[in-house]
């Protein structure tokens, strides 16, 4: 048996598929239509039980985001993105928790993934209230929280369809892909 065989066509199949998404991040593309919680589902998903589900995604989100943050202000990284860091664990986690569970509550990661982020992300923008580069101070009340997701709702439609759109795509084939692999290896 082949190392490729035995690492698996549905692992490659999903690095392959976490590289394009950090590729598409730093090319021109719709308004936040950019799937990374997509790529934290996958990884959690289908790079099994090592580290390779979490490190692979982050490794793919820390390089684009130098890419683009180096060509945005010369930055490298900015530590202020840390709630976001800290959501897209979060995603990476709800996904291998899913790995080993019925189909439907790897379908409710993919669904609840982008409203998880939503939720995070812009709570850590509301708490850090004003301190973020660009971001505008909301009140620390009920109604300023409120404001706040208010006013990040024109950027969340870009993100649901993007990663539901990308995770339940890549779901689909890499379903496939391990179903065939399975069957394979039956008959090996």
């Amino acid at each position: 048996m082949s190392r490729l065989h035995a690492f698996g066509w549905t692992r490659l199949a999903t690095l392959a598929a976490i590289l394009a998404v950090a590729i598409y991040r730093i090319s021109p593309h719709l308004p936040n239509f950019t799937p990374v919680g997509a790529m934290f589902v996958l990884g959690g998903l289908y790079l099994g039980r090592n580290l390779a589900w979490m490190a692979a995604p982050f490794a793919g989100l820390l390089v684009s985001d130098v890419v683009l943050n180096m060509a945005w202000d010369g930055r490298p990284i900015h530590p202020e993105r840390i709630v976001d860091y800290a959501a897209f664990a979060l995603i990476g986690l709800a996904a291998r928790w899913a790995a080993d569970r019925p189909l439907g509550w790897r379908i409710a990661t993919v669904v609840g993934a982008p409203v998880g982020f939503f939720l995070i992300s812009n709570f850590g923008v509301w708490a850090a209230g004003g301190s973020l580069p660009g971001a505008p101070a909301y009140p620390h009340t009920v109604q300023g929280l409120a404001e706040c997701y208010t006013a990040a709702l024109p950027f969340f439609r870009g993100t649901l369809i993007g990663d539901w759109l990308f995770a339940g795509v890549g779901m689909l084939a890499l379903e496939g892909l391990r179903s065939r692999e399975s069957r394979t290896a039956a008959f090996a």
